[in-house]
């Protein structure tokens, strides 16, 4: 029988089990998927806590909204994949951190591209193409990201430059603003007077929280209304009026492919990452929220 790490109610990362499950089925327009690697991101801590409301789960669910596998099986109507395919997918459903997936946005793993760089590709593309897109940022504009030096945050920055938009990166050390220079952004180490550093730096555009860290009442001071301020994973978005963006497949469609092909090409720069057992994902979320793990994390199968 397969097995998955299944969500046993919310709280801390104990409630992460690894259990036996049912084999997935995949429906209408869905792949199955072999897990060799599934990516933990920020929002997986935040749902799993209970902070992150928006997120309405079933009992017994599955975390994970990436994973790279082989394909094992087609749903019915399924065009543009065969079994045995290798591929990333963004699992908009979750349920990433199993033996087996499901999903119904996916693109090719190229040869060249480690299970693990694949597994760690998909959420943040996604989320960064996203949130552009949805904030509309465009050539001469400014745009401050919060969480710069994070998995999403150093996408969207990579993005966004190359659009023309003048990226403001927070950052929380000086290794980090290092990175955020040679992905040609302006660092801002977090840190007293913030604000007033970044407004020297000129006009604010747009701000994106990519960090979920408490920042919103500074975002909008910033950015002049809650209505140019996005946020990935704050649970107080509400509170302050501010979008919490969540993926969908409308929010960035081809936004993986276009990152996947990036990053087989030596183009797109991601951040570290380290990898522990599927098993481990409680002992992963540990890891995280104590903060002595900077890197990514990627469980491998």
């Amino acid at each position: 029988m397969p097995k998955a790490v299944v969500l046993d109610g919310f709280g801390p990362p104990d409630v992460l089990t690894w259990t036996d499950v049912p084999l997935p089925e995949p429906g209408p327009g869905q792949v199955r998927i072999r897990v060799h690697a599934a990516g933990v991101s920020p929002t997986d801590l935040a749902i799993r806590s209970g902070h992150l409301k928006a997120f309405a789960l079933p009992p017994r669910a599955v975390l994970g909204f990436e994973a790279a596998g082989t394909v094992d099986a087609l749903g019915p109507g399924v065009t543009g994949a065969s079994v045995g395919d290798e591929v990333a997918a963004l699992l908009l459903e979750l349920g990433g951190y199993a033996e087996y997936a499901l999903a119904a946005t996916w693109t090719p793993k190229p040869p060249n591209v480690p299970w693990a760089d694949a597994a760690a590709l998909p959420s943040s593309a996604e989320a960064a193409a996203g949130v552009l897109r949805e904030l509309a940022v465009h050539e001469g504009q400014s745009l401050v990201l919060f969480g710069g030096a994070g998995a999403v945050g150093i996408i969207a920055t990579q993005l966004a430059a190359a659009r023309g938009v003048r990226v403001l990166s927070v950052v929380r050390s000086p290794a980090d603003a290092d990175l955020a220079r040679a992905l040609d952004a302006t660092p801002v180490v977090a840190g007293p007077d913030l604000i007033a550093r970044i407004r020297a730096e000129g006009p604010v555009d747009a701000v994106f929280d990519a960090a979920g860290t408490g920042v919103l009442a500074d975002a909008i001071a910033l950015a002049g209304s809650p209505g140019r301020v996005l946020t990935l994973s704050d649970p107080h978005a509400r509170d302050f009026g501010v979008r919490l963006s969540s993926p969908t497949p409308q929010r960035a469609p081809g936004a993986l492919a276009e990152a996947m092909s990036l990053l087989a090409e030596g183009r797109l720069r991601m951040r570290e990452r380290i990898t522990m057992p599927l098993p481990e994902a409680a002992q992963a979320h540990r890891r995280l929220e104590s903060g002595a793990v900077r890197a990514r994390i990627v469980l491998v199968a």
